[in-house]
């Protein structure tokens, strides 16, 4: 209840993007269609104008483990950066995150395929909280279960170098890993905007694990 007060942005992304994912799932099941096609974003369709698959892509997800690890992540990240930047900020880290995977991912690849996933935003709040926080202590549950204890600058660069280096060794080709490096590099130059400009607030939260 604490977390819903204090991170009702969260919470709400949270909910839409189950939402999504359930109405997804019916369509598929009841009339054999997708919102894939409408929804997901690739370079063909939004050169041709679909300019909301930008940030509608975010809001589906391949698979339910696809959408648990995104949410997963969400809720262990997104109160504190919502308690720590306001609603407004948080929301506006969340889906410059969102846009600038999107591009990235879209106009790097070689060929216009769909793109779906919260993964950019997501990316974006770890590099921001890494970005924020340098030398802040955490643990990073590694496959959710194996406990490591860094600093949170470690965490940021972690995502950052996976993510390039996955794209340019063509590793896990099924997942869009430019996608992770330009939230990611929102993230980042977001909240150096964020601590230069002194909008942070003051609380003393511990952080929690961070999957």
């Amino acid at each position: 209840m604490n977390k819903l007060h204090s991170a009702p942005c969260t919470f709400v992304l949270i909910g839409v993007n189950l939402a999504f994912f359930l109405v997804e799932e019916i369509f598929r099941f009841f009339f054999d269609e997708s919102l894939f096609p409408a929804l997901a974003l690739s370079r063909d369709t939004l050169v041709g104008g679909a300019w909301w698959q930008l940030v509608s892509h975010a809001f589906l997800h391949g698979n339910l483990l696809h959408l648990l690890v995104n949410m997963v992540a969400l809720w262990f990240t997104g109160p504190m950066l919502e308690e720590i930047l306001g609603g407004l900020r948080y929301l506006s880290l969340y889906f410059v995150g969102i846009v600038a995977g999107g591009l990235l991912q879209t106009f790097t690849s070689s060929t216009s395929i769909d793109l779906v996933g919260a993964s950019g935003a997501v990316c974006a709040l770890l590099v921001g909280f890494a970005t924020l926080f340098p030398q802040l202590e955490i643990t990073a549950l590694i496959f959710f279960v194996i406990p490591v204890r860094m600093k949170a600058r470690t965490l940021g660069w972690i995502v950052i170098l996976a993510s390039l280096l996955c794209s340019l060794l063509g590793l896990e080709k099924g997942i869009g890993h430019m996608a992770h490096l330009g939230g990611g590099i929102a993230g980042f130059l977001i909240c150096v905007y964020y601590k230069w400009s002194g909008v942070l607030r003051n609380i003393s939260v511990v952080p929690p694990p961070i999957p």
